[in-house]
């Protein structure tokens, strides 16, 4: 069931009840994430029974909660789709020459698209969020995600003294965020198939830090609603993986703009990370 589905059977119920309504606009702001929903956590947020949600399922024509939420899920998401499963072996192998030429005109799309499709209100808070000098900045990303995280920070650290990065290791994550405080912002990236660690962290975030900037490939996610700023990548590629140069042309820009916003104070950072670099001869001469 899509969206113009969903609201079709709403404008079929009569008599709609208050807490209906409640039910309805919850709904109707975090449709894409409904696949990744749990009902503990829908009633929580609405503030409602789980008998109450059980019986507005039956007015919309589920047996409940578990029933309305398969019809919402796409069938390559029931069985989260592995790269060797998405690829298409059969088709006519290109030579290298051709390959890298398609390579790259099918990356050239997705950055244009990008670009053409971002929401540019998400995007202008993203910007203000993260050039912001009161606020600590925390960066995550998980798989092949962490390199651009990790990207990131390290030219980051040359502009903002305050940003710290984290890793996947669940066990690690309280120890990098016991500095943490109400205020602070995460920017987490997360491609399909969704870092379950990722996914906690920002719901984490969001319900007990402050402000949450999410880059991802899909606007059906499982933390859509817990993200302050959502801003789309496009990844698609005929070839064995997802491409990830539209999210690293995002986060390059992003790190270069902050420069520019603090260029007038960059020189005492980068006189100190010259000097260290210096000293553990880090560069060959």
């Amino acid at each position: 069931m899509n969206r113009a589905e969903f609201t079709q059977r709403i404008a079929d119920i009569d008599n709609l009840t208050e807490t209906d309504r409640r039910i309805i606009d919850y709904f109707d702001k975090h449709f894409e994430s409904i696949p990744y929903s749990k009902v503990i956590d829908v009633c929580h947020e609405i503030n409602i029974a789980k008998s109450t949600l059980g019986r507005f399922m039956m007015k919309l024509g589920f047996t409940g909660f578990r029933d309305f939420k398969e019809s919402t899920i796409e069938p390559e998401q029931r069985r989260n789709i592995s790269p060797i499963e998405r690829f298409d072996n059969s088709k006519n192998r290109k030579n290298g020459i051709e390959f890298i030429e398609k390579h790259c005109s099918e990356i050239t799309d997705n950055i244009n698209n990008t670009l053409k499709n971002i929401n540019r209100q998400h995007l202008e808070k993203t910007i203000a969020l993260i050039c912001d000098p009161e606020k600590r900045l925390y960066v995550i990303g998980s798989a092949t995600a962490h390199a651009l995280a990790e990207y990131f920070y390290l030219l980051g650290r040359y502009i903002k003294k305050d940003i710290v990065l984290l890793d996947a290791n669940i066990a690690n994550l309280p120890h990098k965020l016991i500095d943490s405080r109400k205020g602070d912002v995460l920017l987490a990236i997360s491609y399909y198939r969704f870092s379950s660690v990722t996914t906690r962290l920002i719901k984490w975030f969001y319900q007990n830090r402050g402000d949450t900037i999410v880059i991802t490939d899909n606007a059906v996610n499982p933390f859509s609603h817990f993200a302050t700023a959502m801003l789309l990548m496009e990844s698609q590629h005929s070839g064995l993986f997802s491409s990830r140069s539209a999210g690293f042309v995002l986060i390059e820009a992003l790190v270069n703009y902050m420069g520019e916003v603090k260029s007038n104070e960059l020189n005492e950072n980068f006189n100190v990370m010259e000097s260290l670099f210096e000293a553990f001869n880090v560069f060959n001469k």
